[in-house]
């Protein structure tokens, strides 16, 4: 891809970034303004603004239930995008709570489908799953980006908001497993709308800036982003 034209995306990736972090909830305050003593995020936008890619996970009619859950071979949680779907389906039928007291709740309804240690994994995946939902709400209270804001770069600090948040609260390796693909899709996707809208490229130029923005993420995520653009 042009040298150029990545050394501008990075720097544009960085710039938002750096703004995204000023915006993060701080994980570790108990009595955070943007939670209520029940542990449920507060709005200033009663409308709010989601993030396009913190919609739910499953558009089906059937809600994940909790014996999709399962041990590996070593006994240890499977994790897969079924599991993040299992976590979104047990909050919303249960009155939200503080995140330690959803994950009791959340540990003693799996008991019937999994054993030690990924029993004990389950109940630690919702404590930090919940805890990112409510830091998800109260960025998502936050006013909107301005009229002004160029729409390719809103789209760029939102998605940096909500990736900085899953490391923060999930870590790297739930991160990765519960949103692994879908946050490579999503960037290619803002890769490709980039490389669409920069000004002065002749079209062999700009297919092949595209061609070479194809060969650098597996297919299966190019894919996936040509099915969400649909």
């Amino acid at each position: 891809m042009n040298k150029t034209f990545i050394v501008a995306l990075s720097a544009l990736s960085l710039t938002v970034l750096a703004v995204a972090v000023v915006m993060w909830p701080d994980a570790t305050s108990g009595d955070s303004a943007a939670t209520s003593s029940t542990g449920t995020a507060t709005s200033a936008n009663p409308a709010g603004h989601r993030f396009p890619w913190d919609t739910p996970q499953s558009t089906s009619a059937t809600p994940a239930t909790l014996d999709q859950l399962s041990n590996q071979a070593d006994g240890r949680l499977k994790m897969s995008g079924t599991t993040r779907e299992v976590l979104d389906a047990f909050l919303s039928e249960h009155p939200r709570a503080t995140p330690e007291v959803i994950a009791a709740q959340f540990k003693a309804a799996a008991q019937a489908h999994l054993s030690e240690p990924a029993l004990g994994e389950a109940a630690d995946l919702m404590t930090r799953y919940a805890a990112y939902q409510d830091a998800l709400k109260a960025v998502q209270s936050q006013p909107a980006p301005p009229p002004n804001v160029e729409p390719g770069l809103a789209a760029i600090l939102q998605l940096q908001q909500a990736s900085a948040l899953r490391e923060q609260f999930l870590g790297s390796e739930i991160k990765e497993a519960l949103y692994g693909q879908e946050e490579q899709a999503q960037r290619y996707a803002l890769a490709r709308q980039q490389i669409l809208s920069v000004q002065g490229w002749s079209e062999q130029q700009r297919n092949e800036e595209l061609a070479a923005l194809v060969r650098e993420y597996p297919r299966e995520v190019v894919e996936a982003a040509g099915r969400n653009a649909r």
